[in-house]
């Protein structure tokens, strides 16, 4: 059986298919409950009022207990390195994470520039920028703990897991985007624009987990993932969304179909380039034996 270098990895701990149900469960059951215990009581005591920088910060912070909850599942229940989650070195790599952020910055002032030229689409600036110095401080520490969080859940634990079912890269593209999907339904852009919210978080969850299985690595998903919402706390804001409009540049403009066009755009470079720079994910089963030795 030949199998995906990156999808391989899970191969060296115990699989059985109730450890990935239980996993799943304790992974959010951490973050829900963990959660709701953190962030309740500061809520109702007026501590962390609606809006405000503490609030903010809380709500980055309980992604840290979704990450320990992965931690926990990786190696409590499938007994493996929670470095198989990143890739066959069992490390991040430096290069990759910010080579990975690189692309997605320059595509997304590229989408940003057209949409701005072909739509007229109006930044404006925001006059209060200096002030929210404290949100700034908060999204640059926290940010990478939020999107880290996602990607090892999603591009990393869940994929392995659906890699048990199918090699696929399609099939494993199209579940990873609805999987990704689903939490994000609870933010204020899916009552707003329902459809097209749905399709930019799907594009997003799918094309990052193609770039995963072709890189046969986590990093390039970890630093695009980070980089793009910083860009949207610190650079170009919108009004209404689930971060804070607090960047330099702000706009109310609604997402459009032009904007969908420009995301897809932006994750069809991104695979290119990322193809051409990496020698790909080979494809063979790689032994348990090979894996504990490409991890040192």
């Amino acid at each position: 059986m030949f199998k995906n270098e990156y999808l391989t990895l899970a191969d060296q701990g115990k699989n059985a298919w109730w450890r990935y149900g239980a996993g799943i469960l304790l992974v959010l059951s951490i973050w829900m409950v963990g959660s709701a215990l953190l962030t309740v009581p500061l809520q109702e005591s007026g501590l962390a009022a609606p809006g405000s920088v503490l609030e903010f910060a809380l709500g980055l912070l309980t992604f840290g207990l979704m990450l320990l909850g992965v931690w926990l599942a990786t190696a409590w229940l499938h007994r493996r390195s929670f470095g198989s989650l990143v890739g066959p070195g069992g490390r991040l790599s430096g290069r990759r994470l910010l080579f990975g952020a690189a692309i997605w910055t320059g595509l997304s002032l590229i989408a940003t520039a057209s949409s701005v030229i072909f739509e007229g689409t109006r930044y404006t600036l925001n006059p209060n920028f200096a002030q929210s110095w404290p949100y700034l401080l908060v999204a640059l520490i926290l940010i990478p703990l939020q999107t880290s969080a996602e990607e090892f859940f999603f591009r990393g634990y869940l994929l392995q897991a659906t890699g048990r079912l199918t090699q696929n890269p399609l099939v494993l593209s199209a579940v990873n985007g609805v999987l990704f999907t689903l939490p994000h339904l609870a933010n204020p852009e899916a009552e707003q624009f329902f459809a097209l919210a749905i399709l930019d978080w799907f594009l997003v969850g799918a094309g990052w987990t193609l770039i995963t299985l072709r890189s046969g690595s986590l990093d390039y998903a970890l630093g695009m993932h980070a980089i793009g919402n910083l860009l949207l706390t610190i650079l170009l804001g919108y009004e209404g969304g689930a971060l804070p409009a607090v960047s330099l540049l702000v706009t109310s403009a609604p997402p459009s179909p032009y904007g969908i066009l420009t995301l897809c755009a932006s994750l069809v470079v991104s695979y290119w380039i990322i193809s051409r720079v990496e020698p790909g994910s080979r494809k063979g089963r790689m032994s348990v034996q090979e894996a504990a030795r490409a991890q040192g």
